[in-house]
């Protein structure tokens, strides 16, 4: 893993907007979906946003510079971003860049899930525990368990359509299948007795 701020905090604002900002325009920027929903919505949009694009956008030509890396994932929000570091390496060093995003996962109330909605889950123990992960998935709202267990399990999918008709408590137990199972994939089965031995106490 990198830090970014090993090049970001010895350029030069004004060296910086005038050899990269150039490569940018207004327009472009407000062409990409995500920039028109925001102001259909009216929302504000500052400039630290504008700026936010060109600094992610020369993070990915660093990246390609230093570790050769040719590939940025991210969420289908961040295409805008994804792609001007594409645009902004092959106009800078004629790289051929890639730019590879996935659907956000959203809650059933729309939501995303993620840092920025507020509900950041660490994947270290030392950040956050197995009990609080643990507690994570169990809190899983009625609406999202199912879709859930499709998604961040590696149940059987016949095995979940069989719980796709619970409700009342059945629906708590397919929490706790969701929560157990997660967990297990990232801390592996040894933590859950000690989880419900917690939980049961």
């Amino acid at each position: 893993m990198v830090n970014n701020d090993d090049w970001l905090s010895s350029i030069s604002y004004l060296e910086f907007l005038r050899d990269y900002g150039q490569h940018f325009t207004i327009n472009r920027m407000l062409s990409f979906e995500s920039v028109k929903q925001r102001l259909a919505r009216e929302a504000p949009f500052s400039f630290l946003e504008f700026n936010y694009m060109i600094l992610q956008a020369y993070d990915f030509l660093e990246l390609n510079r230093r570790y050769d890396a040719k590939l940025q994932l991210g969420g289908s929000d961040q295409w805008g971003n994804m792609i001007s570091g594409c645009e902004l390496g092959r106009r800078v060093d004629g790289a051929q860049l890639y730019a590879l995003t996935a659907p956000l996962i959203t809650t059933s109330d729309g939501k995303k899930m993620g840092k920025t909605a507020g509900g950041a889950v660490w994947l270290n123990a030392d950040k956050l525990s197995e009990y609080d992960y643990w507690q994570f998935w169990r809190n899983t709202s009625d609406e999202d368990v199912i879709r859930f267990l499709k998604l961040f399990t590696e149940l059987p999918l016949e095995e979940i359509e069989t719980m796709e008709g619970w409700k009342g408590a059945d629906i708590n137990k397919a929490k706790i299948v969701l929560a157990d199972e997660a967990t297990t994939l990232l801390h592996g089965r040894d933590c859950l007795k000690a989880i419900h031995d917690t939980i049961d106490s």
